[in-house]
Formats: structure tokens, C-alpha cells, sequence
């Protein structure tokens, strides 16, 4: 047989061999242009189609969320909101809004390539005179934006009336140790001042007795002086006493008391007094009537301090559950607001320890003062039982 024949026999292995892998690499292209390719191409747009279905699904739930929702585009420009998000921007959503005019911070953002790569923000931000935490989040199938936004005002509010209340706090512990040592230092000046100087003049005539003669006119002079200056220190000790805590609020009770103070400041102010108790036909809870007195004590103080007045008055009166009492005066007044901002100014630390001591027996303070109109303290403390 020829050996051209021998080449192209079947016999030949080499060329089984050849045909063989001609055939796999026949087979191997069928497989891959009809059957790998478009299943591959089938399985990439059915993925697209899921995650564009999964964004619309993640947007229209968002339009629903009752929490303010904003989505922009590329540009940065807000293009949708829901109605939280509506009813947030008010009149400004009528115009073309960007996010910059929500979230000042983003100024230099780059909203286009945060969109195309998917990204996402968190952030704590004031909108409009409320707080949010919010997420930012890039949508690359949709080519646009969303801004959730979760309301935390009252949460943020809580904190900062937390954060003022422990200032206050701080403040008032400091000026009531402030008043303390004051009240020391002035308790004790009367001590030396008054009583030293009255029992210095007692030792003094004592010592004088001793080499008088038991029955000489001089001898009966300086115990007439002695028995006046021991009047004189029993008067001193019971006016400090009486500034102290006044035994009469004791012994007698809050009208009595009341109307004692009112008639000591208008003799040491020449300011006019009024004092009306009405339906308080027995003794309130001592607690009630020491708070109430000291509260009344303390207007009374900024009054002559600070208000110019010519005439205040104090009324009580008894309601079912509890008892209500209000000062007032004529005076220049004050702007309650200011006090806010500055507690300590004039008689704002006055006006917190009043606060202070109603919220301990769970009452209630209310101030009514404008400048010119005069001010009124409304103070209700609430009756251990109805029958009180």
C-alpha cells in the first residue's frame, strides 16, 4: 500500500488522534456560542431585572415610610420626596431644592460617583429646626439617590433639657451654698456684733458689782443695766430665731405667718400690703406650709431687691386636691424668657429655688411678668387627700 494511504487510513492512530480533538474542539465551540453564552447573557439580565425590581421595591416602601424620604440624581438635586418629606420642607419643596439646602455639610459631595458606586452615608444633622440621624445611600440601578431620615427631636431635646437641668442644677447647689455661707457669716456678725458687745456690757457691769456696796444707789443702777442689756439679748436672740425660722409658723401656722411677713416688709419697705386667705380653714400639711412660706419669703425679697414696687399683695386659697398661692406686685417686671438664657442674672437663682422647692412636694410654678407690667407668682402644691 502507498504511504499516502498509510498517512490518511483509519488505521493510522496519528490521525484518529488529529480527527478527535477536532471533534472536542467543534463540540467545545457549539457549547460555548449556543449554550454557554446566552445563559451566561440570560443570567446577567435576569440578575438586573431582580436588583432594578429590588431597588424600585426599596423605593416605593422608602415612599411610604412615614419618616421624611428625599431621592436625587446625579446633580445632586432632590427630584422625590414622600409626604413626610413634603410636609417637612413646606413651601421650599415648591422650588428646585438641592440637597446642600438640607445638609449644608455635603456642600462639596460628589453625588454622582457616591450613585454609580453604590455608597452609603450615615450622619446626624438639624433639618428645618429638627434632628435626624440620617442614611444616604446610592442606587446604581436606578441612577439616583435616597436620604432616610429618622426624627430624633425629642430624643435630642430630652438631652439638652438634661444636659440644662444638671447646669441648673450645678448652678442652684452652688448659689445655696453661696446663701449658706452668707447666712453664716451674717448670723454670726449679729452674734458679735449684737449679742458679743450686749454680754461684753453684762460682764462688764458684773465685775463692777463686785467692789460696790451691797446697798449704794450705783449698785442698784447697774443691775437695772444689767436686767435692761439681758432684755436686749433675749430680743436679739429671738429676731435671729425668728429670721432663722419664725416660731410663729410653727406655733400658729402658714395665715398667721403670711400675714406677719407681709406687715414686717411693708414697715422695712413703706410698700403697701395686701394679704387674702380664702377656704384654708385649718392647718396644711407642715411640709406644704414651711414650702409655701419660704417660697413666699423669697418673692418677697426679689420684690424689694429689684422690682420698685409700691404695693404687693399675697393671696391663698384651698381647692379641692390642693392649695394655690400667688404674689404679686406693681413693679418694673422682668422678661421670663431672659432667665432662660441666664439664670443667674438678678433674681433668677431667687426664682429656680422657688422652682425647686415646688417640683419637690410635685407642685407647679407659673410666672406672669412683662417689662412695666409688674410680675405674679402662681405656685400650687398639691394636698395629701381631699379631706386635707
Amino acid at each position: 500500500m502507498p504511504s499516502t494511504d498509510l498517512i490518511f487510513s483509519l488505521n493510522n492512530p496519528i490521525l484518529l488522534s488529529v480527527l478527535l480533538s477536532l471533534a472536542l474542539l467543534g463540540l467545545t465551540y457549539i457549547f460555548y456560542v449556543h449554550i454557554f453564552l446566552p445563559s451566561n447573557k440570560k443570567f446577567k439580565e435576569e440578575k438586573e431585572t431582580l436588583e432594578t425590581q429590588n431597588a424600585k421595591l426599596m423605593a416605593l416602601f422608602a415612599e411610604l415610610d412615614p419618616e421624611p424620604l428625599f431621592r436625587f440624581n446625579k446633580q445632586g438635586k432632590i427630584i422625590l420626596s414622600n409626604k413626610a418629606g413634603i410636609e417637612l420642607l413646606g413651601e421650599k419643596w415648591k422650588e428646585e431644592i438641592s440637597i446642600v439646602n438640607i445638609l449644608p455639610p455635603l456642600n462639596d459631595f460628589n453625588f454622582s460617583g457616591f450613585i454609580e458606586d453604590g455608597q452609603t452615608l450615615n450622619l446626624s444633622a438639624e433639618i428645618f429646626n429638627e434632628y435626624f440621624d440620617v442614611t444616604i445611600k446610592g442606587i446604581p440601578e436606578m441612577e439616583f439617590g435616597q436620604i432616610y431620615c429618622n426624627n430624633i427631636t425629642s430624643r435630642k431635646n430630652f438631652e439638652n433639657e438634661l444636659t440644662s437641668s444638671r447646669k441648673k442644677l450645678r448652678d442652684l447647689s452652688n448659689h445655696l451654698q453661696r446663701l449658706q455661707e452668707e447666712e453664716k457669716q451674717k448670723i454670726s456678725m449679729e452674734l458679735h456684733d449684737s449679742l458679743g458687745q450686749i454680754l461684753t456690757s453684762i460682764k462688764l457691769n458684773l465685775e463692777a458689782l463686785k467692789d460696790m456696796p451691797a446697798d449704794s444707789r450705783e449698785r442698784i443702777e447697774r443691775i437695772n443695766d444689767i436686767a435692761s442689756l439681758i432684755d436686749s439679748a433675749m430680743f436679739e436672740v429671738r429676731e435671729i430665731s425668728y429670721r432663722l425660722k419664725p416660731r410663729i409658723l410653727d406655733d400658729l401656722g402658714l395665715l398667721p405667718a403670711l400675714n406677719s411677713l407681709c406687715n414686717e416688709i411693708s414697715k422695712k419697705s413703706n410698700m403697701k400690703s395686701i394679704f387674702q386667705a380664702y377656704k384654708v380653714d385649718k392647718r396644711l400639711n407642715a411640709d406644704t406650709e414651711t414650702t409655701l412660706y419660704r417660697i413666699a419669703q423669697e418673692a418677697l425679697n426679689n420684690i424689694i431687691k429689684h422690682s420698685q414696687a409700691t404695693e404687693f399683695s399675697i393671696q391663698i386659697v384651698k381647692h379641692p386636691g390642693f392649695v394655690r398661692m400667688m404674689v404679686e406686685d406693681d413693679g418694673v417686671g422682668f422678661d421670663p424668657n431672659n432667665l432662660q438664657k441666664d439664670p443667674l442674672q438678678k433674681n433668677g437663682m431667687g426664682l429656680i429655688n422657688m422652682s425647686e422647692r415646688t417640683i419637690a412636694l410635685n407642685g407647679k410654678l407659673a410666672i406672669d411678668s412683662r417689662k412695666g407690667g409688674g410680675t405674679e407668682i402662681i405656685v400650687e402644691i398639691p394636698l395629701e387627700n381631699e379631706n386635707e
